[in-house]
């Protein structure tokens, strides 16, 4: 009879091994996963709130006009930098960017566009010009408003390393429709 016992030395760590790596991807691909999440909830909150400081800007700034401007953009985004500096752990502000949009209508109904943006660029798969069926025709006959805010955050590349792919940027998107 041939002692099995003998020829098994060693398997125990070999099989230890390769399934120590298997399980460390799977951790590392997990925990950049709930990272990438966690951001990305934040980042919608933010966009959600700092598109709807915008459509209210008349109730909180006391103005009439609906356009944004270059220092009114400046002042939110500066709110939503120091919003995500609160409640993001390791917060760059070298890593956060946003875009700040407004499609408008003339009593023609002709759209103008306005884009503003800040810090580093975000890449948007539409622009809002490409969103105007989304505004409708008001009771006074005119087509309302409508604003977009995205936000953009460069996070760590944990497991976008070990596949050699780039799972870095975090955007988010709201639009939202004005008065």
């Amino acid at each position: 009879m041939i002692n099995l016992r003998s020829k098994q030395r060693g398997a125990f760590s070999i099989e230890f091994a390769l399934l120590g790596v298997v399980f460390s991807t799977m951790l590392i691909f997990t925990a950049d996963w709930v990272v990438k999440l966690s951001v990305q909830g934040k980042m919608d909150r933010l966009s959600y709130s700092l598109v709807n400081i915008i459509k209210e800007r008349t109730q909180l700034y006391g103005k009439d006009n609906y356009d944004i401007d270059q220092a009114m953009v400046a002042d939110i985004y500066s709110v939503g930098r120091s919003s995500l500096n609160r409640t993001l752990g390791g917060y760059d502000s070298a890593n956060f960017g946003g875009e700040f949009e407004l499609l408008q209508f003339d009593f023609e109904g002709n759209a103008s566009v306005s884009t503003i943006e800040q810090g580093r660029g975000c890449q948007l798969e539409q622009t809002i010009s490409q969103m105007q069926d989304l505004s409708m025709v008001t009771s006074w006959g005119r087509r309302a408003t409508l604003y977009r805010v995205t936000l953009c955050y460069e996070t760590a590349n944990w497991a976008g390393d070990l596949f050699d792919e780039d799972f870095t940027t975090i955007q988010s998107s709201s639009i939202m429709m004005g008065r």
